[in-house]
């Protein structure tokens, strides 16, 4: 099994979206962010069911255009990473599975079901 997997995401400028969030300041709403990650994982490892979302950090915010990123699976969890055009990190956190759960055996918070990306 591929456990490392890496690409680029193309968040383009023309995109209606980024007329109103944010005008004259376009910024990639992190909702947006999570579920190309998500999708991507479905993508990479259909085996992977994403039931939720954990440690996500938003460090800077995201403009439109091209951005690399990484992503490290292990058994429960996808580590995701978005980096700018210099490598420095933008974003970064794990998508878990069912299978995860926390200390007092409760799953990880959920997210909404996958849908398609624009």
């Amino acid at each position: 099994m591929k456990t490392v997997h890496e690409g680029t995401f193309l968040f383009p400028a023309t995109h209606p979206l980024f007329a109103d969030h944010f005008e004259g300041a376009p910024v990639v709403p992190g909702s947006l962010l999570l579920r190309a990650f998500v999708e991507e994982a479905g993508t990479v490892w259909p085996d992977f069911a994403t039931q939720g979302a954990t440690g996500f950090r938003f460090r800077r915010f995201v403009t439109p255009g091209r951005h690399p990123f990484r992503m490290e699976r292990t058994d429960l969890t996808v580590r995701c990473t978005l980096m700018d055009a210099q490598g420095g990190i933008l974003v970064r956190g794990d998508l878990t599975t069912a299978d995860a759960t926390g200390a007092d055996g409760e799953a990880a918070l959920h997210t909404s079901p996958r849908g398609t990306t624009a």
